[in-house]
């Protein structure tokens, strides 16, 4: 106890020196703390159900041409119910489900927007999420909905929370659709998320997802003993699709392989956030060692003013323990106040916390994770208190008779060395984030998103009416519709392009005036004839438009224009080819694009407004609320979804960011406090110096000359070092900037200057003060 009590007057004597250390740490331990939490929730997606090291998704991967796709968690529709029949000794249940999509449902008048998957009545026990009111199997019945609890509580109005069941919710307005039942909220570190469970009856009802088509369903299994069983299934699985499909693989151009693959594997085996975890545990480490090795250094600038003070605690009978001890309590209390403050910080700016993180504070910070800011905190008080405590402890009890000079100070040097080394890394590679960032945004479509807004609603009636009413009003410059929106990836399905060769292709249904009004450029060929003749179920003629990529994989040379495709047992014409436009984001690589024409089933609606765009859009979105009532009709940005794309991109430039300016910081503080260490070590030299004519630029390079070698090699392996992680993250990007040595050799001339400029600035003073009194104070 009496040790902490001299600590604490310590710590009092000193109070400028502590505000630097306290500055530093707490924007260490702020941004440490935050990017370890951010790693720790990535890599705990999906470990939150029951027992998750049984769960396991299905992978379908397509071997076209003998050329494998990288595979996909998506399978037949009654996948999942085969699984539970025919492996009953190796599979404890099964589910399946549609990709949650962002439905609207209304409670009156009361607009809910929920995310919400299609699944079986299996669900709930294949994932071990807890049902709080309801029977699973209501799920059996097209018309019934299972929802959340906190869905429930906003509507319950408060009463009981079973009272929600049998309530009525309308689904776009129109649709009534029933709660059955309530379940526990999902946490937020899953890649399942949903609010709302429908049946999947409704696919089922209207003849989807059968053997043999729409390969869009997620199949989950829980393997009884997933060592064990998941060989010996994966061998039998074929056999198994045969039963139900007998001609399955018999194409050997379009062959198919079905492994399973563990659902807590799902998150982190996406390369962007594998790579991103990988990099903020490196911005985590360097930052955090960056403060530790900051406070050291303040610390030890000290050392000359302190060294009589501990000389005093010896003669009085304190051993090189006990000093040990004072300084390590001193660290302490430091990094406890820090501590105190980073979490004063945190709640201060939760909301910008939390939109960087894409999670809430108590997400982060759960009972499971406390462990994270505990081992941070323990490790930056090992590494900035030893090393300070041990060489105050070896400090001879003679230094309360004279002036303590340290003579050995090579070790500094190295920790100085390591700051250099991170504050270039970080801002090389905050250089390469913000130029991704800005090539990604700014991206070529080859199609103009401007000014244009879309909708997805089943209104307007047939095309030509769609056409009278939108063009005729008055903020609307064009309009158009088509089958799905253009930032979504579309419909995929195979094409036979003759002599056995097929191609892999995303597909769309559009209308005469797509083209045109999105501004996709022809370059060659026509657009849609008007003809409705030799068409099929889904499309008005046999025509076809495609664009370059599906020329090239499909091999041909010359002219596309007339070449025969084959797709649903039907031939096809190519009447065009359009440029490449995007209908991914960039972490994916132009895919095969083929549009179909097909005006009646254009339901995604596309608005070009005229100027003012913000106003026109309000306008027409109350046009539209007035027109149908009964529908949810709401238009929205199609510049803001494409920018919706790079979400996780733009957080993560936040924190490479943030994390960049804390280290600047940080560094410059160690950077100020090596120099006045050395300034005091030095004063009699220096005084020496300018009796015998030394001038003051004489006196700066002296003290500089020592840093600039230490600065160089630090700043150069910095940026080499940002320069592979760099690319390293790039690799996630289809679509990728180059970034050349020239804009990394401006970064580090510039943290080169600022560098000089700081040690000219604490220089100047000693370089010009009178030689007398520094020799006087010796």
């Amino acid at each position: 106890m009496r040790q902490l009590y001299y600590s604490v007057l310590m710590l009092l004597r000193g109070r400028s020196n502590n505000l630097t250390k306290t500055i530093s740490l707490t924007l260490g331990l702020f941004i440490g703390i935050l990017l370890f939490a951010c790693v720790a929730f990535q890599l705990s997606y999906n470990r939150s159900f029951d027992k998750p090291e049984q769960l396991y998704l299905a992978y379908m991967t397509n071997l076209l041409n003998s050329v494998p796709d990288e595979g996909s968690p998506y399978t037949y529709g009654p996948f999942a119910e085969a699984m539970r029949e025919n492996f009953p000794e190796q599979v404890e249940d099964a589910t399946v489900w549609r990709d949650s999509w962002e439905l609207i449902f209304y409670y009156g008048n009361v607009r809910l927007s929920q995310r919400t998957i299609y699944a079986d009545s299996h669900l709930f026990s294949t994932m071990g999420i807890k049902l709080l009111a309801g029977n699973s199997e209501d799920l059996k019945t097209d018309g019934n909905i299972f929802i959340s609890r906190s869905l429930a509580d906003k509507i319950r109005e408060g009463a009981e929370l079973t009272t929600v069941i049998g309530k009525q919710l309308y689904l776009d307005r129109k649709e009534p659709v029933t709660v059955r039942g309530i379940f526990e909220d999902l946490p937020e570190n899953t890649d399942v998320p949903f609010q709302v469970v429908a049946s999947m009856a409704y696919f089922w009802n209207n003849k989807r997802g059968g053997w043999g088509f729409d390969i869009s369903y997620a199949s989950l299994v829980r393997f009884k003993n997933p060592e064990k069983d998941i060989p010996s299934v994966e061998a039998r699985v074929p056999e198994m699709i045969k039963k139900y499909l007998p001609r399955f693989n018999e194409d050997a151009n379009n062959r198919w392989t079905i492994d399973f693959r563990p659902l807590t594997d799902l998150h982190t085996q996406n390369s962007t956030v594998s790579t991103m975890v990988m990099v903020m545990t490196i911005l985590a480490i360097a930052i955090l060692l960056i403060a530790a090795f900051n406070y050291v250094l303040i610390s030890l600038s000290s050392l000359a003013r302190r060294a009589k003070e501990v000389g005093v605690h010896k003669c009085n009978g304190a051993a090189n323990s006990t000093i040990f001890g004072l300084f390590l309590n001193e660290t302490a209390i430091l990094i406890l106040f820090s501590v105190v403050l980073t979490g004063g910080l945190m709640y201060l700016f939760r909301d910008f916390v939390e939109e960087m993180a894409a999670a809430r504070l108590l997400s982060l910070f759960t009972v499971h994770n406390l462990w994270v800011p505990g081992v941070v905190v323990l490790s930056v008080l090992l590494l900035a208190g030893v090393l300070p405590a041990w060489v105050f402890s070896s400090i001879p009890v003679t230094q309360v008779f004279r002036r303590y000079t340290e003579r050995n100070t090579s070790w500094k040097r190295p920790l100085l060395f390591v700051q250099f080394i991170g504050v270039s890394f970080i801002f090389c590679f905050l250089l390469v984030v913000l130029f991704q960032y800005h090539q990604v945004i700014n991206r070529p479509l080859k199609y103009d998103p401007t000014r244009v807004v879309t909708c997805w609603a089943d209104v307007g009636g047939d095309y030509e009416n769609k056409v009278a009413l939108f063009s005729n009003l008055p903020m609307v410059e064009s309009y158009t519709c088509s089958g799905q929106l253009i930032t979504e990836g579309y419909s995929g399905d195979t094409f036979d392009t003759g002599d056995g060769h097929k191609v892999a292709t995303r597909l769309d249904w559009v209308t005469h005036s797509f083209l045109p009004m999105m501004r996709i450029r022809l370059i060659e060929g026509r657009n849609f004839s008007s003809a409705k003749s030799n068409g099929t179920a889904l499309t008005e003629n046999n025509e076809l438009i495609v664009n370059q990529t599906f020329v090239r994989q499909a091999g041909w040379t010359g002219s596309a224009v007339g070449r025969m495709v084959k797709w649903i047992g039907t031939n096809f014409i190519v009447v065009g080819v359009m440029e490449d436009y995007p209908v991914n984001s960039a972490f994916k690589e132009q895919s095969p694009i083929a549009l179909v024409v097909n005006d009646n089933w254009g339901r995604t609606h596309y608005v070009r407004l005229k100027e003012p765009f913000g106003e026109n859009l309000a306008a027409l979105n109350r046009l539209m609320q007035e027109m149908f009532p009964a529908d949810d009709v709401v238009f929205t940005s199609l510049e803001k979804e494409l920018k919706e794309q790079y979400v996780d991109v733009r957080r993560f430039r936040n924190v490479v960011l943030l994390a960049s300016c804390s280290i600047f910081f940080i560094t410059l503080m160690g950077l100020l406090g090596y120099v006045n260490d050395e300034v005091r070590r030095r004063s009699k030299e220096i005084a020496v110096r300018k009796v015998n004519g030394a001038g003051a630029g004489s006196i700066i390079h002296l003290l500089t000359k020592e840093i600039t070698w230490i600065a160089i090699p630090g700043v150069c392996l910095g940026g080499i070092c940002a320069s592979i992680f760099g690319r390293r993250w790039l690799d996630s990007f289809a679509e990728r900037v180059d970034v050349g040595l020239g804009a990394f050799g401006v970064v580090i001339i510039l943290l080169l200057a600022i560098i000089a400029a700081c040690i000219v600035w604490r220089t100047w003073n000693i370089a010009n003060e009178n030689p007398a009194k520094s020799i006087k104070s010796e």
